[in-house]
């Protein structure tokens, strides 16, 4: 179901990883009456719905608090970069591969980074589930062909993994971990530079990512790569009681 202003999708890979009867709703500007009770119709349908408020619009913030008994899980921030020349980046140790085959060191890495997640500030679900997700997107992410990782090596072993996807004219991070034995040594960095010239070897400058308000490390991070702030979203967990 969608509208010029909104569209409702059912989520299959949530329910199934969850085991709960999950969907989503993208605001994209601002919901009349009309469309609001669409909206609600739809979410009676499903007892786990993500609303993401697109640039935090003080309107449907207003109705959702008003008119439904979601709340307020995240604040994501969207960056952008828009890649004018060749970086010329090259490092050895650092490299793109796609199609690839389970790796238990960058399960291990999965496993043991990412602190910050909406999933993480709901209560209703399951911790070993919330904490487990990023975990179980790259064990998904293993074997297919539309999934890119980076994979950087320090001293012989694989130091950190950067996950990306490539749609029509835009290049979009999914995640990227280091493991804390490597923290401070420009892992990051190379990953981040070594996906840019993959891209831009394809014909695409435009690399979108987006993370957590109060990721600050991360959010510094991307800023000192190069990646513009862009929009600010809400996104709201509702909960059919």
């Amino acid at each position: 179901m969608s509208d010029l202003n909104y569209e409702c999708i059912p989520l299959k890979w949530d329910t199934d990883y969850f085991g709960i009867n999950s969907a989503r709703v993208n605001l994209d500007g601002i919901i009349d009456e009309s469309g609001q009770n669409e909206i609600i119709d739809f979410c009676k349908m499903y007892d786990f719905v993500t609303i993401a408020n697109l640039n935090n619009l003080k309107e449907n913030n207003y109705w959702i608090g008003n008119r439904t008994n979601a709340f307020l899980a995240d604040m994501n921030i969207q960056f952008v970069k828009v890649m004018v020349d060749k970086t010329y980046y090259k490092d050895e140790n650092t490299y793109v591969i796609n199609n690839l085959l389970r790796k238990d060191r960058i399960v291990d890495i999965a496993r043991n980074s990412f602190k910050y997640s909406r999933f993480f500030n709901d209560p209703n679900l399951h911790p070993n589930q919330a904490n487990n997700i990023y975990l179980q997107w790259t064990e998904c992410s293993f074997g297919k062909k539309n999934k890119y990782f980076v994979v950087s090596e320090r001293e012989g072993e694989i130091a950190g993994y950067l996950l990306f996807s490539i749609n029509e004219d835009n290049s979009i991070i999914e995640l990227i971990a280091v493991d804390n034995k490597y923290q401070g040594q420009k892992v990051g960095k190379s990953m981040i530079l070594t996906m840019e010239s993959f891209v831009l070897d394809k014909g695409i400058n435009n690399i979108k990512v987006g993370t957590q308000v109060n990721n600050i490390e991360a959010t510094q991070f991307y800023s000192t790569m190069g990646y513009k702030y862009v929009s600010c979203n809400g996104v709201y967990h509702l909960w059919r009681i």
